[in-house]
């Protein structure tokens, strides 16, 4: 594998090799990404400065025939947290990168100028974006579609939030973001505005026929498999029934767990009155995403690419709204604007309770009523969150920075985790989801160790009300997510893909035998370096928290009993299941296990500058 070294401010571009070795304790995208970022940020360093470094990495499988092997990986410093970021994106932007011969792209410095990067057939080439500044993401990908008049082109681009720096800004795929932490305010601080990219070149397997086999016995899994099917039908949407049902469906900025309306916003609904087709990423076959219009009302017309459970679920009950036809327009806005639509709906759910207990009013919202289950508020403020405009400056910075803006004792009703949004699962009714929000390496998300088992009930059989075995269960789920993080698949659509296979896939691929054993100790391995460099970027065990309703204000479970969050109980466990101390640094005999010498020399590099 080989990366591009693209420095912004010279406009010099170097390919830089990536070791065997290093793929093999790294394998790809997120390891590979988070080990370079170690090796070569500074400590203490500005996530909006030039000296912050932007990598997107993809991996030995991606573009290779193998189903669900499309996300490309996003890894840098977070402007909304001060983490480590690991930001993911599907469709057909990274598999097109390895058809153009690149496998990675690591940008330094900052352009003096609006440039966007052009690769085709393998050569890079940055060229001006002034006439792009300013434009929408969709307006962006038509535009350089249509001046560069090639036949095949995938475009990833930011919209005005990642110009005007919003904390959460995404970067933008056609309907794909990587969308959490900022990761698009970091490519908008170093003036640069898209990635346009055409290739034709399939990516070298070191034994094709071995590959090939493995990928054909996967593929009749998935045809076989009823549970693929059926997630395919509907896609994550499926989630709205379930979850409010367990009463894990946060409501009105998580004071509830349930939504009373939630049959007006649930994937039924959704299919029936506002789906227009099913659509996929490249060469997946469970097609789980769709495009949806409206027909009528005061948003007709909008035609959007989703939106997933966690949009249909923020705009819809976080606000405590049941009209769909403003969760697809508020979708569509967040596409267009390049912004994350689960901080996007968290700091506005977050503004909602602050305006209903009268922290705020009309005056600071710019004649706003900011209420729960007014949809036209949810419309009029995200222009003004990625414009910086009028309150939406506020919010603009996220909940954490926006409670401390605002003052008045608004931080308990920012729910959030080391400053990111939490997602579309209550916490006090899965235990399990409670740590992972805590723990996960890049702040409140669910994804990097999504423990399906508490969420959806697959696979069945764990208690999500209970404490026993979570340390090591969320351990587990994180470390199973790092290695899927690096080999590029979709943590939604890989169920038919074992450990086994992916074992299988990688040894073909690369040329480099590895063990199921070996993808779980390269998992430990990746999650054990980004809390190394949470901890050298200040980050300590008070830090693993989360917001004050979940320690004590009690929602009740299903059968009607109150739950809360019993944190420190489930920190001490994690802990001790990861091999850290009680302050959650990783122990020397940990490190040492894991092949990683100490915090201060982890062994050979990534690549050499």
């Amino acid at each position: 594998m080989n990366a591009l070294s693209i420095d912004l401010t010279s406009g010099t571009i170097t390919e830089l090799p990536i070791s065997q070795e290093s793929m093999r304790c790294y394998l790809g995208g997120r390891g590979l990404g988070a080990r370079y970022l170690y090796d070569h940020l500074p400590k203490n360093t500005d996530p909006l400065s030039p000296e912050n470094i932007l990598g997107l990495w993809t991996s030995p499988l991606m573009g290779t025939g193998a189903i669900s092997m499309v996300k490309i990986c996003g890894v840098t410093k977070s402007p909304q947290t001060g983490t480590i970021l690991m930001s993911l994106m599907g469709g057909y932007f990274g598999p097109e990168l390895r058809f153009a011969g690149v496998d990675g792209l690591i940008f330094h410095g900052r352009s003096e100028k609006p440039v966007y990067l052009l690769i085709k057939e393998g050569v890079p080439e940055l060229l001006p974006a002034e006439d792009l500044w300013g434009l929408t993401t969709r307006e962006t990908e038509q535009k350089i579609t249509k001046d560069l008049a090639l036949k095949r082109i995938q475009i990833a681009s930011i919209g005005p939030a990642g110009e005007n720096l919003v904390a959460f800004a995404s970067i933008m795929h056609q309907g794909d973001a990587m969308g959490r932490g900022g990761i698009g305010a970091v490519m908008g601080s170093k003036n640069l505005k898209a990635i346009a990219v055409s290739g034709k070149q399939a990516p070298a397997l070191a034994e094709p026929d071995r590959y090939q086999a493995a990928v054909k016995r996967i593929a009749q899994v998935y045809r076989d498999s009823e549970a693929i099917a059926l997630f395919g039908s509907t896609g994550t949407t499926q989630h709205v029934d379930g979850l409010n049902l367990k009463h894990m469906y946060p409501t009105r900025n998580f004071q509830d767990g349930r939504f009373e309306e939630y049959q007006q916003v649930n994937a039924e609904t959704l299919y029936e009155k506002h789906v227009l087709k099913r659509t996929t990423c490249q060469g997946c076959s469970v097609r789980c995403r769709r495009e949806s219009t409206n027909q009528e009302g005061p948003y007709a017309g909008t035609r959007t690419d989703g939106p997933e459970y966690e949009t249909l679920w923020g705009f819809g009950g976080l606000c405590g709204n049941n009209s769909l036809d403003a969760v697809i327009k508020a979708n569509d806005l967040c596409l267009e604007y390049g912004l994350d639509t689960i901080s996007a709906a968290g700091v506005i759910s977050f503004g909602m309770e602050c305006f209903e207990k009268g922290l705020i009013s009309t005056k600071e919202t710019g004649g706003i009523e900011l209420r729960f289950g007014n949809p036209d508020a949810i419309i009029a403020m995200l222009p003004r969150i990625a414009k910086k405009e009028g309150f939406g400056r506020i919010l603009a910075e996220g909940s954490r920075r926006a409670a401390e803006l605002i003052g008045e004792n608004t931080r308990e009703y920012a729910m959030q985790v080391k400053g990111l949004e939490l997602a579309g699962y209550d916490p006090r009714n899965a235990k399990g989801m409670a740590l992972g929000y805590a723990t996960s390496p890049r702040g409140g998300c669910h994804e990097r160790g999504y423990l399906t088992a508490e969420a959806v009930g697959f696979p069945p059989g764990v208690d999500r009300l209970a404490y026993e075995g979570k340390g090591e269960l969320v351990k587990e789920a994180q470390d199973m997510v790092a290695i899927k993080d690096s080999l590029s698949f979709c943590v939604l659509s890989s169920a038919g893909t074992s450990l086994d296979d992916m074992a299988e896939l990688f040894s073909a691929a690369v040329g480099i035998e590895v063990t199921p054993q070996d993808l779980l100790e390269a998992g430990e391995r990746i999650n054990n370096l980004e809390r190394l460099f949470n901890i050298r970027e200040g980050f300590t065990r008070a830090d693993d928290t989360l917001p004050r309703r979940f320690l004590k204000d009690p929602i009740s479970d299903n059968q009607g009993n109150p739950q809360l969050v019993d944190l420190e109980r489930l920190l001490d466990m994690y802990y001790l299941a990861r091999g850290w101390d009680r302050e959650g640094r990783p122990l020397p005999e940990t490190l040492e296990r894991l092949g990683m010498g100490t915090a201060a020399n982890l062994g050979n590099p990534v690549v050499s500058r």
